[in-house]
């Protein structure tokens, strides 16, 4: 152990790079596994002592007094260098699954956030293609309300056959004109449906009766009954 000990201090003054360095100390290391044959294993440690130096359990203080025979021991060096890479394998592989956990840790609290934040929200489609776009605060009585769930945080609205694309504005209120829902969107031709996408951002109100109202900018609403199952 001397040997090498002594041998990677002169390498260490003579600027040798990183690679050159190791390639010299594992051809001394090759060298110590031969030049020091002990057939009889003559005050050799017992393979404890050696796995626990080899996984730096043991206190250096009480490590010491092995250094000089594993440093002129071919058998114990031998020995001590398989134990020191099972060691580092173990450890490199310990950690590779701790980070593994992290992240799987990481995914699954991301996931649960986003589930939780969501709240089990949907999208769902309101198609208007076959309704009238009669003007007014109050629904055609004629046609049956439109079906939508409670827990709906997106609307993918198909305007009325002929609808222009652009700006519209939308609203959600009870049947006794209180507001739950208010914002806008941008509607656009998509395959000859003019497709008007809401972002609710929230579950909307508790099941019952409300009142769905579309305008583009500056123009009247067109209103229709709606069912919050």
């Amino acid at each position: 152990m001397h040997r090498v000990e002594e041998s990677e201090a002169k390498l260490n003054g003579k600027g040798y790079s990183t690679a050159e360095e190791k390639r010299i100390l594992d051809a001394l290391g090759r060298g110590l596994l031969k030049e020091f044959p002990n057939p009889n294993r003559v005050g050799c440690p017992g393979s404890e002592v050696l796995k626990r130096i080899s996984s730096r359990e043991m206190p250096l203080s009480e490590a010491e007094k092995w250094l000089d025979h594993l440093g002129s021991c071919s058998p114990c060096y031998r020995d001590f260098s398989q134990l020191r890479t099972a060691y580092r394998q173990r450890r490199t592989r310990m950690i590779l699954a701790a980070a593994a956990s992290v992240l799987i840790v990481v995914g699954l609290t991301t996931w649960a956030m986003l589930r939780q934040h969501n709240g089990g929200q949907i999208s769902a489609v309101v198609d208007l293609r076959d309704r009238s776009m009669a003007r007014g605060t109050e629904p055609p009585v004629t046609e049956p309300a439109l079906q939508l769930p409670r827990n709906v945080a997106h609307l993918d609205i198909y305007l009325p056959l002929g609808s222009n694309d652009g700006p519209y504005d939308l609203r959600i209120s009870s049947v006794g004109n209180e507001l739950f829902f208010s914002g806008t969107g941008v509607a656009k031709l998509n395959e000859g449906v003019t497709v008007l996408p809401i972002d609710l951002g929230r579950s909307l109100a508790k099941p019952g009766d409300y009142l769905l109202q579309i305008r583009r900018h500056n123009s009247e609403w067109v209103s229709f009954s709606v069912q919050i199952r």
